[in-house]
């Protein structure tokens, strides 16, 4: 995910409802809801989310379920610090994530799809027992 802009990791606790293919549904919702001038084509296949903006722009989420986001969920736990939004978590809820999100988009110098990034986010959170982190 290096060179990409809007890069967040999603941390899925045991207990948390999330689920690839209903964030796939509430993205689709959103979208055809809001008064977003630019709606995407939303995809779901292998375990990713593409969002497509008129070929011009690309996110990506993917449910990974590998041996690393187990380390990284210890290693975050054990730096402490905040989440996304400036807000502390439970070291001990982070050590227990076996699955996350991994969401990442293109580069964007502009910032055209800043709103979005934030909305893919907001979707993201609707979800239970879900920690949320910016990579810079």
């Amino acid at each position: 995910m290096s060179n990409t802009s809007y890069s967040y990791l999603a941390f899925i606790q045991p207990t948390s409802d999330a689920d690839i293919e209903v964030l796939k549904k509430n993205l689709d919702t959103f979208y055809n809801n809001s008064n977003v001038e630019e709606k995407p084509c939303i995809s779901l296949k292998n375990n990713k989310i593409i969002i497509n903006f008129s070929e011009k722009y690309k996110f990506y989420i993917y449910l990974s379920e590998k041996e690393y986001v187990i380390e990284e969920a210890e290693e975050f736990a054990q730096n402490g610090g905040l989440d996304w939004a400036d807000k502390p978590f439970d070291p001990k809820k982070l050590k227990t994530c076996r699955k996350r999100f991994d969401i990442w988009g293109e580069d964007d110098y502009d910032m055209d799809y800043f709103n979005d990034s934030l909305y893919i986010i907001e979707q993201v959170e609707k979800f239970s027992d879900v920690i949320i982190f910016y990579l810079q």
